[in-house]
């Protein structure tokens, strides 16, 4: 073994062992495995072994020896996880009638994980320390997997995106796994008040930017570009973080050369002169949409659409094709699990979203920097990642119900911490204060004097 495997090995134990006392390391090293994927990175020397199973099993010991404590959850918050508890059930209902069984299975074992972990990290990043760890450790692990990327492509010169693969991801999935990772970089570059966190984030966001380009997936590169406009929308202005903008922006057109031009302006071309790739996929979404109809209660089974596109795809098609994969988020979990099963699935992001929105109207420049940073990532990333997602489906991805974990915590966080600040004061000076930042989430300032 290399002394980076025993390095990362002796991480993981002893994010096991603290675990059991301390459930929130857990999730954080839950989540940083999940994101760095150590199977792939050090696949040549690691033993095989289930990190993420051995994490997962610690925190929720080591939370149910707690007491099960949660944090109370902001309005929104809870609706969100009951939108995604909804969302599991019924999709554990389509699997008991799925057409394709033994897959549908297979995403189910991995999407009640997914989900359940999700929660427990919701319950458990109750202080700001706690939220701000984990958007650093998420950050880290993908800077490494953008780093090792970058790696291969310029000890190579190029990589074969046919042949790229990561975990079982091809290279579009592993593009919009970057999405949400890449909106807490930016948020970290542009609110940081350190130079070495300004430095670190933002040579991580150069790298994620550089492998979505030669990754040629033209669906994320729109992803990213709207994560970039959103994130200038919203972000706090101040003149450094009008510089580190504009930096970012000559750093993407550098890297950008022409093939990469090229390839992203193909999105645009003419029916006439779209690639197949391209032109297929509103072939596919025109008959996502006729699976949805005909199934409109409990779809045909999890990841199972799939084997009914063919009967229902107006294009020409290969003879003997029995599968095409949708490559849309929305049909294939409407086609899996149902129209309402894809109403819950949509209300889990953006019912914290909608959230943020709204607090970044009330509350502007007042925000701590832990929350500058949270809400700023959610307001760009969740729409990054969802469009991005139009083009090729990431619903077995945990980096964006991580994005959402931190979105949900960090509202009830901010929420708890303000109803504190205003129980505090004395009746007199609170109807003084007009300081927006002191009005609890969700509360009128009605309810607050």
């Amino acid at each position: 073994m290399t002394p980076g495997i025993v390095l990362l090995l002796l991480i993981w134990a002893a994010i096991v062992a603290t675990a059991f006392r301390r459930p929130w390391i857990g999730v954080v090293g839950y989540a940083g495995f999940a994101v760095l994927c150590p199977t792939w990175n050090w696949r040549w020397g690691l033993p095989d072994l289930d990190y993420q199973k051995f994490l997962a099993g610690a925190t929720l010991i080591g939370w149910l020896l707690a007491g099960l404590r949660r944090q109370p959850l902001e309005r929104n918050g809870t609706r969100s996880l009951i939108a995604i508890g909804a969302y599991s059930i019924l999709t554990f209902a389509s699997l008991m009638q799925s057409i394709n069984p033994e897959k549908s299975s297979v995403f189910w074992d991995i999407s009640w994980k997914i989900v359940l972990m999700a929660m427990v990290a919701t319950f458990l990043l109750d202080t700001p320390r706690k939220v701000a760890t984990l958007v650093w450790v998420l950050v880290l692990c993908q800077g490494w997997n953008a780093f090792n990327i970058n790696q291969l492509y310029l000890i190579r010169g190029g990589i074969n995106t046919n042949y790229f693969r990561w975990n079982y991801l091809d290279n579009n999935t592993y593009s919009i796994s970057t999405i949400p990772i890449m909106a807490l970089s930016f948020a970290l570059l542009v609110n940081s008040t350190k130079k070495w966190q300004v430095a670190l984030a933002g040579f991580i966001l150069v790298m994620q930017m550089h492998q979505l380009m030669f990754l040629n997936s033209r669906g994320t590169m729109l992803g990213g570009i709207l994560l970039g406009v959103l994130g200038v929308l919203y972000m706090t202005k101040s003149r450094r973080a009008i510089s580190i903008v504009f930096a970012g922006t000559l750093a993407a057109v550098v890297l950008a050369g022409p093939s990469v031009v090229k390839e992203f302006m193909s999105t645009f071309e003419s029916s006439e002169n779209r690639d197949s790739s391209a032109e297929s996929r509103f072939y596919i979404w025109k008959a996502g949409a006729k699976i949805m109809a005909a199934y409109p209660a409990l779809g045909v089974g999890p990841w199972a659409g799939e084997v009914m596109v063919p009967q229902y795809y107006d294009g020409p098609l290969k003879p003997g094709t029995k599968r095409k994969a949708l490559h849309n988020l929305f049909f294939e979990v409407g086609t899996g699990s149902g129209i309402p099963a894809v109403l819950f699935y949509l209300g889990f992001f953006w019912l914290p979203w909608f959230q943020h929105w709204r607090l970044r109207r009330q509350v502007s420049r007042e925000f701590p920097d832990w929350m500058n940073v949270a809400n700023l990532a959610t307001l760009c990333g969740i729409p990054g990642y969802w469009l991005s997602s139009m083009f090729s489906s990431g619903a077995l991805i945990e980096a964006p119900y991580l994005l959402v974990t931190i979105s949900i915590g960090s509202l009830a966080v901010y929420s708890s911490r303000a109803s504190a600040s205003v129980a505090v004061m004395r009746p007199a000076a609170a109807m003084e204060t007009s300081s927006v930042p002191l009005i609890p989430v969700g509360a009128k300032s009605s309810e607050v004097n």
